[in-house]
């Protein structure tokens, strides 16, 4: 998936890259180059996707890709997520684990949020009945992240 407003600061081979990638670990330098890319500062929008929120992962992602949408016409840097969720379930399904799989949290967001190179976390309504966006916001919190709930 390539939303719009994607398309400035993602590459071709960045898309490339990311049909390739086997692990959590491997989309880290994917996204920080792409990161390296937006003008500071740089947001990014936490919310239910798999766990929690609307009830469905379809719901939760509609609802993050427009907050991502609105966020990004309203004039803010958005680095946008979304294009990481194809190689992230495939991922997640090739290792066939039961349960919550957290190696996603400590191999991909972890990094990127103890990188420094985003600034403000948006916390979709709901996210305390998610896993992964507690876990993101524990973290804000712990690194000094500026938390905004929309």
């Amino acid at each position: 998936m390539r939303p719009d407003n994607a398309i400035g600061y993602y590459q071709p081979e960045d898309f490339k890259k990311l049909e390739l990638v086997v692990s959590f670990s491997e989309l880290f330098p994917i996204a920080e180059e792409i990161i390296k890319r937006l003008p500071p500062p740089i947001s990014q929008v936490c919310g239910p996707i798999s766990t929690g929120g609307l009830g469905s992962i379809e719901k939760n992602m509609q609802r993050l890709e427009e907050t991502v949408e609105h966020l990004h016409r309203s004039g803010l840097t958005v680095f946008n997520q979304v294009p990481f969720e194809s190689p992230m379930n495939r991922i997640l399904a090739a290792k066939k684990s039961d349960g919550y799989d957290h190696s996603l949290l400590t191999d991909f967001y972890l990094p990127l949020f103890e990188s420094g190179l985003v600034h403000v976390l948006h916390f979709l309504p709901d996210w305390q009945s998610s896993t992964g966006a507690s876990w993101e916001h524990e973290q804000a919190k712990r690194l000094g992240l500026k938390i905004i709930y929309l």
